[in-house]
């Protein structure tokens, strides 16, 4: 009986050890990742390479996914040191340089803001779920009943948006997807501290800020619906447009033979190419 508070007192001590390193490692992929992606909106070389050569990101993305599914199904990567750290980074690299085409083509200020916003979003509710009295690990059940109804809830709206050409409906589907990405944020940050029904094990650092920043992503991904479409004849202004705050679904449709052709082509080339030349 008297070993169980020094149980105690090493759980808790190893708990608070693990979710430091994992945020500690979160934040350093976050800066890391700001870093690289500034150096794709600023330098004029690569962001016209990533905007002609998107596949190339294509390709990594696509690449970050398959070693993250392998990184998650396969314990010895995660648990040899050796090798456990080089996943990480090669999932990280990956999916960095996947946005990179999408970085290129936003307005830079309004990336760094978005880039701003969705940080502050997902440290505030992982504070939220680390201090929530309801344990979500417990109710796992309703957190995959409200992600199927925001699911269906965002892919309706979508479609409103895209066949019926809807005003908002873009946004609203975009708020089912925030909130269902949110209650996630605050169910990870409960399984990464430790002291619910279910939690990660104290060795498992580099997935779990693999999440914390996925989750960070997942949000930080549709900032870029704001960014200008370079290949559509609705946004010829796209050098001078704040879209901050302003609808971005058209009027009326436009004819499916206008969505690209190839003068809209060498009209963004041409737009991409004047502004880095000498």
């Amino acid at each position: 009986m008297a070993d169980i508070p020094e149980k105690s007192v090493y759980y808790k001590r190893e708990r608070r050890k693990f979710a430091l390193i994992t945020y500690l490692l979160t934040a350093i992929f976050l800066i890391v990742a700001l870093l690289q992606w500034v150096l794709f909106s600023f330098v004029g070389i690569l962001r016209l390479f990533f905007t002609l050569h998107y596949w190339v990101s294509c390709i990594f993305f696509g690449l970050g996914l398959v070693l993250l599914v392998f990184f998650i199904f396969f314990e010895a990567l995660r648990f040899n040191k050796t090798v456990n750290w080089l996943f990480a980074v090669l999932i990280f690299e990956c999916i960095v340089l996947g946005i990179a085409p999408l970085v290129a083509r936003h307005y830079r200020y309004q990336f760094l803001f978005s880039f701003l916003i969705w940080t502050l979003a997902l440290v505030i509710f992982i504070l939220c779920g680390s201090f929530l009295p309801l344990d979500l690990t417990l109710d796992v059940v309703v957190l995959f009943v409200l992600a199927v109804v925001s699911i269906i809830g965002a892919i309706y709206f979508v479609m409103l948006y895209i066949v019926a050409n809807v005003p908002y409906s873009f946004i609203i589907a975009r708020a089912f997807i925030v909130i269902s990405i949110l209650m996630f944020v605050m169910y990870h940050a409960q399984i990464i501290n430790g002291g619910r029904f279910a939690e990660m094990r104290t060795k498992d650092y580099f997935l779990a800020a693999i999440i914390l920043f996925l989750d960070f992503l997942l949000l930080f991904l549709f900032s870029f619906q704001m960014a200008p479409k370079w290949s559509d004849l609705c946004d010829s202004e796209w050098k001078n447009n704040l879209v901050l705050f302003k609808e971005t679904t058209t009027s009326r449709p436009i004819l499916w033979w206008h969505t690209w052709t190839w003068s809209t082509e060498d009209s963004a080339l041409k737009h991409s190419t004047e502004e880095y030349a000498p």
